[in-house]
């Protein structure tokens, strides 16, 4: 009998951090899509955001990790 409690329990606090992970990863993907729909220049500073892909950059550009984007200005 005690034990069903202590099985229940650790389920249902099993359950409940699986919903915290998925909620958690599914609001950090809208927040990030919403910022970048958005041209949020705060993310080239944004130590929680890591660049894996290139999508746009001049031929021979190479990708180094931990290397922070700096925006060069133009005009």
């Amino acid at each position: 009998m005690f034990l069903d409690f202590i099985y229940w329990f650790v389920a249902i606090g099993i359950s409940f951090l699986t919903a915290y992970i998925i909620a958690r990863e599914i609001l950090k993907r809208w927040r990030l899509n919403y910022r970048l729909e958005n041209n949020d220049k705060t993310l080239l500073d944004d130590s929680s955001v890591k660049i894996e892909i290139l999508t746009s950059a001049p031929e021979g550009s190479t990708f180094l990790n931990s290397v922070p984007a700096v925006l060069i200005d133009e005009t």
